[in-house]
């Protein structure tokens, strides 16, 4: 059974114009999103078997959207990932049963990040991370791995490094989420083209 695809407009967030007004902005996530990435680690006292081991936010100029990371490992290259899911929930009615499913009002939408650490003779190592946010459909299983065949709807990129809070007690991962193919910065001197 496969994902069904997202709307992309799934909600909506206050925001107050030039004149303090409230107005509704739709929060959007499409292949045209742009926006800040952050993950932040949860202390291992508060970890679920099972649970993610990051969680942060993707921030919009229309709002904020959660994003959780779970630790994973390829099948095939045997390096370790966190495995990404992205949305926003409704809070449950205090009356719901636990069992009652969530209501995405944003997604969900998944990906991946990896992470890229590059030594010098001369320098410490150098960490990035790197990968991406996608809307995608199950449309079939490859038979001869048994694997799944996804169509892609979108898809955005993600580039982060570690970072730390001003006052030094809190590392995370800081970066952008921008459209597949797009450079995140586009201020910046003309790209190569490889």
């Amino acid at each position: 059974m496969g994902r069904a695809a997202r709307k992309p407009i799934e909600s909506t967030a206050q925001t107050t114009d030039s004149d303090g007004a409230e107005q509704s902005t739709p929060l959007v996530l499409n292949g045209q999103t742009r926006g800040k990435f952050v993950l932040f680690g949860i202390p291992a006292a508060e970890r679920v078997e099972d649970g993610p081991v990051m969680r942060g936010l993707l921030e919009t100029d229309a709002g904020k959207i959660n994003v959780a990371g779970w630790k994973k490992i390829g099948r095939d290259s045997g390096a370790e990932y966190l495995s990404l899911k992205v949305g926003n929930t409704k809070p449950r009615p205090a009356d719901a049963s636990k069992d009652t499913p969530e209501e995405w009002v944003v997604g969900p939408f998944y990906g991946r990040l990896f992470k890229e650490v590059k030594a010098r003779d001369d320098q410490p190592a150098k960490v990035r991370y790197f990968g991406f946010i996608e809307d995608s459909v199950k449309v079939g299983e490859d038979e001869s791995t048994g694997k799944g065949v996804y169509r892609q709807n979108w898809q955005l990129q993600i580039g982060a490094k570690p970072d730390e809070s001003h006052d030094g007690k809190t590392r995370y991962i800081n970066g952008t989420a921008h459209p597949a193919g797009a450079k995140a910065d586009d201020s910046g001197a003309e790209s190569l083209p490889f």
